[in-house]
Formats: structure tokens, sequence, C-alpha cells
């Protein structure tokens, strides 16, 4: 038996795709990028501990902890740097075309 997408096993993933395709593309895209984002830290964070575990000294072991702080901080800005854009960019699209009933262009002003 071939395997479901998400979408097709979820009844509430599947009724806000009916509803919103756009924002239910939005929201698989944002939440396959967190996880990657997840796997990738744990992938770090892991080998880090290895290495810290390794360190034959207090030096090395501060030099390895402010080296893994430094990227890990990093990696969380360029995260939450990503996840706007995502953001933006979904809400762009989403709303691309979208009007208020009473909303007025400037040349329909008689002067």
């Amino acid at each position: 038996m071939p395997k479901s997408s998400h979408a097709e096993t979820d009844p509430m993933t599947a009724t806000f795709a009916a509803f919103n395709p756009t924002a239910a593309q939005a929201w698989m895209e944002i939440t396959t990028e967190c996880t990657r984002f997840a796997m990738e830290r744990m992938q770090k964070d892991l080998a880090a501990q290895r290495a810290m575990m390794a360190c034959t000294s207090p030096t090395e072991l501060m030099a390895m902890q402010s080296t893994y702080c430094r990227e890990a901080a990093q990696d969380y800005t360029d995260q939450a740097t990503r996840m706007v854009e995502m953001m933006t960019k979904a809400t762009a699209k989403a709303t691309e075309g979208v009007t208020a009933p009473a909303s007025r262009k400037y040349d329909d002003i008689p002067l």
C-alpha cells in the first residue's frame, strides 16, 4: 500500500489545505524548515558535546565552549531571519490582489 501524504491522513491539515491552499503550502514549508533546522542543530550540539568531552585542559574546554556558543547564536539568528523571510513571503503571496471592498484608488478621486 503506498504511503499517503500528511494532508491525506490528517483531517485538520486536509481541511486547512482545502480552505486556503496557499497558506497550507506556506505552513508545510515553514514546518519543514523548522524540522531541518532542529535536526541540524541537534547534530551540531552532539558533535560539540563529543568535542568537549575529549578536551584535555580547562583552556581547551573554554575555547571549545566559546566557539560552540558563538556558532549556536549565529545559527539561531540566521534561522530567525529565514523564518521572518518565509513568513513575509507567505503573507505577501496569500494577500496578493486582496483589497478591502471599499478601497479606493488614487486615480478615482475627481479633481
